[in-house]
């Protein structure tokens, strides 16, 4: 009987003592910080505006436009809204102006994932803006805010409400070719 008592004690120690050690977790990678900063918490999504998108040419000084100094206010209102679903959906829509009459509701959407070292978000979206849109010059920054173009932004800034990428690219259709350093900064409520 004593045996009994003895394993049945020994039996309970091991399962208060398993029961209370701590379970070891890995700490988030900095993308997956990066993905609760820019959609929320998983199943949620958080929306986000333009205040300033700079350019720079051939590594000259970059010119500056916000909502109050350049861009204007049928692109400024532009959303761009993040999910943190299972499918990590991404849509930039138009906001309560457009600048053509007829321009989809819809510029852009698709999906986008943060690289594990949270530096880099991708974006991989269908564009819905028309060459209309794109050519015309009562919209000179629409090419610039479409995140599809770029393909992969890096991140030099994020908060829970403020957002900085930048990209950059090759224009080869003039002559000689030039290279533009393009920056976003994106503001959330």
């Amino acid at each position: 009987m004593k045996s009994i008592q003895k394993s049945l004690l020994v039996f309970l120690a091991v399962i208060v003592i398993t029961s209370c050690t701590k379970k070891e977790t890995t700490p988030p990678t900095v993308g997956e910080t990066n993905s609760l900063l820019l959609a929320g918490t998983k199943g949620a999504s958080k929306t986000w505006k333009i205040i300033s998108i700079s350019q720079s040419i051939n590594g000259g000084a970059a010119q500056t436009a916000t909502p109050s100094t350049g861009i204007p206010a049928c692109e400024a209102d532009n959303t761009f809204l993040f999910s943190y679903n299972t499918s990590q959906s991404y849509a930039q829509a138009e906001g309560a102006s457009s600048c053509t009459s007829g321009d989809p509701t819809t510029v852009e959407s698709g999906n986008w994932a943060f690289t594990d070292d949270g530096k880099t978000l991708l974006v991989d979206a269908l564009v819905n803006a028309t060459n209309t849109q794109l050519q015309s010059t009562s919209e000179p920054f629409l090419g610039y805010m479409i995140l599809e173009y770029a393909g992969s932004l890096t991140v030099t800034q994020i908060t829970a409400t403020s957002l900085t990428v930048t990209y950059s690219f090759v224009d080869n259709t003039v002559s000689p070719a030039s290279t533009y350093a393009i920056t976003l900064v994106f503001s959330s409520n």
